[in-house]
């Protein structure tokens, strides 16, 4: 059993508290196949509608074209390294598009929220793999936060 394998094997028997059945429009940009997967499972066990994008230039399309539809993400979870547009360049998009769009950076790298490049563009950094029940409950508070 891979590491993915088991966090979303752990997610499955407990009870999720009522605030996270809320259903949330999710983005989720990843150059690695397997970890879109990932999310997307993890995160449709939760009754989130996700979508899936193989890289930062199709995710950026992905963002607008739904703003274009009135159908608009609440939230985006983009990888930090890619390579044809890396995080940073995605998350800085969506906050010009949409400065309201709360964005999630998700790194293998480690990282914090201190220096230049996060301020503004981005809402939470996330060292991965993620804690599906950690993300979910993240994703709902930036979600709360928006509204505040």
């Amino acid at each position: 059993m891979n590491t993915m394998t088991s966090i979303l094997a752990g997610t499955g028997t407990a009870q999720a508290p009522a605030s996270s059945r809320r259903s949330l429009r999710i983005l989720c940009i990843d150059d690695d196949e397997s970890v879109l997967e990932f999310m997307q499972d993890c995160l449709a066990h939760f009754g989130h509608q996700v979508k899936a994008a193989s890289g930062g230039k199709y995710g950026m399309e992905l963002f607008s074209t739904a703003l274009l539809k009135s159908e608009p993400y609440d939230v985006v979870v983009t990888d930090l390294g890619m390579p044809d547009i890396d995080g940073y360049q995605v998350a800085r998009a969506i906050k010009a598009e949409s400065p309201g769009t709360p964005v999630v950076m998700m790194t293998g790298e480690g990282g914090t929220r201190a220096g230049g490049a996060w301020t503004g563009a981005v809402n939470e950094v996330v060292i991965k793999p993620p804690r599906i029940h950690e993300l979910n409950d993240l994703l709902l508070r930036v979600i709360e936060e928006k509204k505040v």
